[in-house]
């Protein structure tokens, strides 16, 4: 299963980090593969320092699915310590892309603000379900991620 980089998990580009309660939000774009994605592949989005906690995640996307009925699903989580596959699950079932205009997916299951803050973590995502008729060829995505000290 392939894995693809954001420029902020890449080093390429850098965020600001929570130093207080305040909630701080920063955005990471991701473009996606031109190949279409399978289930598995996984879409890392940026390491969350220790000590922090991820308050919730917006996923925004153009049209990723264009089929009649979209199933092109996501599960949000930590990567395991290889970066193979997600090592800790915070939500799932997350569709962003589904409609013709695109659209948001928001995760914010209580796993996400209870996780494990001990060390830090890569927050990325995963295909559970791959697209019916793939529309995802080199789209961006957004991920808009809420987290404090």
């Amino acid at each position: 299963m392939p894995k693809y980089q954001s420029d902020v998990a890449t080093g390429k580009k850098a965020v600001p980090q929570p130093y207080d309660a305040s909630v701080l939000q920063v955005a990471v774009d991701l473009t996606l593969p031109t190949a279409a994605l399978a289930a598995g592949d996984l879409l890392e989005l940026l390491e969350i320092p220790p000590n922090v906690q991820i308050v919730g995640v917006d996923i925004v996307a153009p049209q990723l699915d264009s089929n009649a009925a979209p199933v092109l699903a996501f599960s949000l989580g930590a990567l395991n310590a290889g970066g193979t596959d997600l090592g800790a699950v915070y939500d799932t079932g997350l569709k962003p892309g589904a409609g013709a205009s695109g659209s948001a997916a928001t995760a914010n299951a209580a796993a996400l603000a209870f996780a494990n803050r001990e060390a830090s973590r890569k927050l990325a995502l995963k295909v559970t379900t791959a697209a019916a008729t793939s529309a995802s060829a080199g789209k961006p995505v957004l991920a808009l991620v809420r987290m404090r000290y």
